[in-house]
């Protein structure tokens, strides 16, 4: 039987003047020439670098000396702060100036107020911030905290780049003089804060106002400035118990009871109408159990049985 030819199909035919035209390509982009870099980056760059190979090549010697030397790892230590600390010489970043400033009434300021000489030694000796070393390696809140250990008010550290350190110290003022466990505990001379110091001469500060019970410390920097403005008040003011955690009992010098004031918040203007009435009618000096100025109106006097009530004699 005859073999039989499978049929070849022929494929499209293609016109070579009609192929697709080659695939577009991107121009090519022109290369950034080390000119056309702002000189700044560039400089920043190198500079970088430079302190970067610096840094390594110091490091290898330190340890190459150390281990030639057969040093402890507590020198090789110091010897390579102190190798950054020259490095940070050389970068224009190691401790100049370590400034103590006193900031008045806790406010921050420009102006850099010195405070005293023998705190500022004991301050400086707390900072552990040495001239010379590397500003990178003060931290300002280790330095804060172990600033705060010492008998000072609130602290601010501030690092001012390149090559200056900044300590401000709220100044903490004697403002009475506090029993905050009642009657019997010891005496604490406390600030505007109602910090207590921790090194106080209590005799220097036996004019300071009293006060007594919880929360007395936290409460005196308020009633201290209240009284403040009614210099005859303050200046017979004894002792003042603080009463539940929100008003005052005061006792004025030369009476046994006590005067009853209302809350904090309306304490000013019942100790401007107390003031008032003494400057009149010289009310602290009468014979009376107890005064209660709590009442918005009037103030009410509990007078002692059998005792005349009447001002003094030439009062008015």
């Amino acid at each position: 039987m005859p073999k039989v030819k499978r049929p070849q199909i022929a494929g499209p035919a293609y016109d070579d003047d009609l192929d697709p035209p080659p695939r577009r390509r991107a121009p090519p982009q022109p290369k950034r020439r080390p000119r056309d870099i702002p000189y700044s980056v560039a400089w920043f760059r190198d500079r970088a670098a430079t302190y970067a190979l610096g840094t390594i090549i110091c490091g290898a010697l330190m340890l190459t000396i150390a281990a030639w030397m057969g040093g402890s790892l507590g020198a090789f230590g110091n010897r390579m702060n102190n190798g950054f600390n020259v490095i940070a010489g050389w970068a224009g970043i190691a401790v100049k100036d370590v400034k103590v400033c006193q900031r008045p009434d806790g406010e921050p300021t420009r102006v850099c107020t010195p405070i005293d000489g023998q705190l500022t030694a004991k301050v400086l000796e707390a900072a552990e911030v040495r001239e010379g070393a590397s500003i990178l390696s003060a931290d300002p809140h280790g330095i804060r905290d172990r600033i705060e250990k010492l008998d000072v008010g609130a602290v601010s550290v501030q690092r001012q780049w390149p090559d200056r350190i900044r300590i401000e110290l709220e100044q903490r003022k004697p403002i009475a003089l506090s029993q905050e466990d009642g009657e019997g505990s010891a005496w604490r001379v406390v600030d505007q804060s109602g910090r207590a110091f921790a090194e106080a001469d209590l005799s220097k500060y036996a004019r300071l106002p009293r006060v007594v019970g919880k929360d007395a410390s936290e409460a005196a920097a308020m009633l201290v400035a209240a009284i403040a403005h009614y210099p005859d008040l303050a200046e017979r003011m004894e002792i003042a118990y603080r009463i539940n955690g929100r008003r005052w009992d005061v006792k004025f010098k030369g009476r046994t009871d006590v005067v009853s004031f209302p809350v904090d918040a309306r304490l000013p203007e019942q100790l401007e109408a107390l003031n008032l009435m003494h400057a009149q009618t010289r009310v602290l000096d009468l014979p009376a159990m107890q005064i209660d100025a709590r009442h918005p109106k009037y103030l009410a006097l509990r007078p002692i049985p059998g005792a005349a009530v009447i001002p003094p004699s030439g009062d008015t």
